[in-house]
């Protein structure tokens, strides 16, 4: 049986962002997200080079506005440079804790956080592999305690609660248009707000920065046709042995190449290789890639139930709530929680199945970021012991159901 991939790279097209060069045409980007998402005229998208650099914007407006509100809220399951993004704006973060191998962050250690601290400015909440079954309760103590609700819907676009689509539920929302994303653009972002002020701000904020061209982005184009052909059917097949033995072995050199966040360091200044506004040419390419998002969700869908309801080994725990899954959810992939992570590692890949020992680390653990290394012990303890499924679109159901004979073997 043809062995499949960890994780694809979706959309981005290399030939299709050369035409775009040649036949110039202009979408009007944001009344196609309005009518996508039901906005209505209150709101205001700026679209961005990164979505990290879109939360960069939301706090350095924050900041700007009432320097005495400067922390904020926010889980250690995340990419570090999110922190950098914080910290360069003037904020400081405070990390949550999740429930215990959930997803989804502690309300109560939420709400415990809030009484004890008055210049809470903001809290980031980042949608997972589930949407945040909680998000009306946060939503709620945010607007009574007059702190702003930022929606982190980077891994978790056209995806609902409630019936109604995440990001439309806190003062502002970001959304990524990145590398590994469900809309590839190699690099972009964008940013919902109802603040026509803040709009503004970021207009004036990147007025000198350059539009970015295709030869800015010459490294992720090469990472990404790189990627693309190790992760062919043939070549990854073939390359599979090395992968397995390099596991089994630690082999770190390439063990590293395989993590997708993998030099954690701290920014004392905001990266020139940021200053850079979105072109025109992606955001045509994001509306272009849009229009197939609910058509790859229903598939990632369909292999997250499949998991769920036919992985029965009681060493297995998932990474969510059977409650969890009666919303229109993004599912990237499947995490579970497994004891002794590398013996199962080990035993799927003695089966011939490519699976990723990470999803985020708990960045509170990170030297550079020591003092604010509250402990979240449930996310650590998650951590140690999350190993992710693959969902994506093109894997077949025959190797979906090989991976779960296999887990269902596991002694």
């Amino acid at each position: 049986m043809i062995i499949y991939p960890r994780q694809k790279i979706y959309g981005h097209s290399f030939l299709r962002q050369l035409k775009n060069i040649f036949i110039k045409k202009k979408c009007n980007a944001t009344d196609f997200m309005k009518n996508f998402f039901g906005l209505n005229e209150k709101y205001e998208i700026n679209f961005v080079f990164k979505a990290r650099i879109g939360l960069f914007h939301i706090l350095s407006f924050l900041f700007k506005n009432n320097k005495t509100k400067n922390k904020i809220i926010l889980s250690s399951f995340t990419v570090f440079d999110m922190i950098n993004m914080i910290l360069l704006s003037g904020f400081k973060p405070i990390f949550i804790d999740h429930y215990k191998n959930s997803s989804q962050i502690d309300f109560d250690h939420l709400k415990k956080i809030i009484e004890l601290n008055n210049d809470i400015g903001a809290v980031l909440l980042t949608h997972y592999n589930v949407n945040n079954s909680e998000l009306l309760k946060i939503s709620n103590i945010c607007k009574e305690k007059k702190i702003v609700l930022i929606e982190d819907c980077a891994i978790s676009i056209a995806s609902k609660f409630d019936n109604d689509y995440v990001g439309k539920f806190g003062d502002y929302s970001i959304f990524s248009f990145g590398f590994y994303k469900f809309v590839n653009v190699l690099s972009g972002g964008m940013v919902f707000s109802k603040n026509k002020d803040f709009y503004n701000f970021v207009i004036e904020q990147e007025k000198n920065w350059n539009e970015v061209k295709i030869y800015n982005l010459y490294k992720l184009i090469i990472k990404s046709f790189f990627i693309r052909i190790m992760s062919s059917k043939i070549i990854f097949n073939i390359i599979f042995p090395i992968i397995k033995f390099s596991y089994k072995n630690n082999v770190r050199p390439i063990t590293k190449l395989l993590i997708n966040d993998p030099k954690p360091h701290r920014k004392h200044s905001f990266p020139k290789e940021y200053k850079f506004r979105i072109s025109q040419n992606q955001i045509n390419e994001i509306i272009f890639q849009f229009k197939n998002l609910e058509n790859q969700r229903k598939l990632r869908e369909l292999h997250y139930k499949t998991y769920s309801d036919n992985i029965r080994n009681k060493k297995i725990i998932f990474f969510h709530n059977k409650k969890d899954l009666l919303n229109k959810n993004a599912y990237l992939n499947f995490p579970i929680i497994i004891e002794n992570k590398n013996k199962f590692l080990n035993y799927m890949l003695d089966n011939n199945i490519d699976l990723s020992p990470q999803f985020y680390r708990s960045v509170n653990q990170l030297p550079f970021l020591s003092e604010y290394s509250k402990q979240t012990k449930h996310i650590q303890d998650s951590v140690s012991k999350l190993i992710t499924l693959p969902t994506y679109a093109d894997i077949n159901k025959s190797y979906i159901n090989k991976i779960i004979e296999t887990i269902n073997r596991y002694g």
